[in-house]
């Protein structure tokens, strides 16, 4: 089965998303998917003080996540949401699922690829969810309308969950997260590699593991941001470091579609590759923008996944695979 696409592109620029703005197409929503590594809450503050684009909704991929010792025993940042946050979030913004999603983010953010990897692997059309090839400035400077002042943005306190099997029914119809793996899945992989005398990724039923962080961290050549985790990079990993496909100074621009795949090719991936593709970072964020620019190439979503705790996970314990 082809690993390739052919399906619309996930990036709309600037005047594309100008268009159904100014139609007022009500079955348009604009999503701001800011994070800010270092700058815990950054993003809300940003959306609640505006600028802000006229009627957008924030999604905090922080806040709207696993927590507690059930769902997230080793509390790791921003993890996956359950089907029914993710569901009670969506009909609170009031995007339903047959609405095209708009992600973009403020000046300097580099992660709205996290959002819209959280919308698509929750259940979201993937040709009715895109990320806006340009910043908040951007679209103000091209007349975009923007709104002004306070405006609250969505807290998972703000919503009522309740364990009770009677809770009436959502609008919104997520699935179970897709395109999603977990430690246990990624060390097995590795194991089996090992076992083969190979390198991960040779064989066809193997998966190809691609680490997004700088080289730096990648060879433990730099120090990790969080405190506690060692310092290397899985063994077989490829490296990309996801700021390597995105445009200098562009506040988050993907490179061209030529571009990125030499970055891929010149890393030693294959985008065409019928294995599955593993994306790692520092914490599940940056993963998603290689998940992004992989689906852009035209690889099928399907083949590819994001290791969702990462390595503020892998790293954190005393028995994982590290060269």
């Amino acid at each position: 089965m082809s690993t390739m696409t052919s399906g619309p592109t996930l990036f709309k620029s600037v005047e594309e998303c100008l268009v159904p703005a100014s139609q007022q197409q009500q079955e348009t929503k604009f999503v701001d998917g800011s994070w800010h590594l270092g700058r815990p809450g950054g993003g809300r503050a940003d959306y609640e003080a505006g600028p802000r684009i006229a009627g957008a909704a924030f999604f905090d991929i922080d806040d709207f996540s696993s927590k507690g010792p059930e769902l997230n025993p080793r509390d790791l940042p921003h993890m996956m949401p359950t089907k029914r946050l993710f569901a009670k979030v969506m009909d609170t913004l009031h995007i339903s699922n047959t609405d095209t999603v708009i992600i973009y983010g403020t000046e300097g953010c580099m992660t709205t690829p996290r959002a819209w990897f959280t919308m698509q692997a929750m259940g979201h059309p993937t040709d009715q969810l895109f990320l806006m090839q340009g910043s908040l400035k951007e679209w103000e400077e091209k007349g975009g309308k923007i709104e002004r002042g306070f405006q609250k943005a969505l807290l998972e306190n703000d919503l009522t969950l309740n364990d009770d099997a009677d809770e009436a029914p959502t609008n919104y119809q997520a699935t179970e997260s897709k395109g999603v793996v977990d430690l246990e899945y990624v060390k097995q992989i590795i194991v089996d590699a090992s076992a083969d005398a190979g390198k991960v990724g040779d064989d066809e039923n193997d998966a190809i593991i691609i680490d997004a962080r700088g080289s730096g961290r990648f060879y433990g050549q730099a120090p990790e941001p969080r405190k506690g985790l060692r310092g290397g990079h899985m063994p077989g990993a490829y490296n990309v470091p996801f700021d390597t496909l995105l445009q200098p100074e562009s506040s988050g621009k993907f490179r061209s579609v030529t571009e990125m795949k030499q970055i891929f090719s010149n890393a030693g991936v294959d985008v065409t590759a019928k294995q599955n593709i593993i994306c790692s970072c520092g914490s599940g964020v940056t993963a998603c923008t290689i998940a992004a620019a992989l689906q852009a190439c035209g690889r099928d979503p399907t083949k590819t996944f994001v290791y969702d705790g990462s390595w503020a996970e892998w790293g954190s314990l005393p028995d994982t695979p590290i060269v």
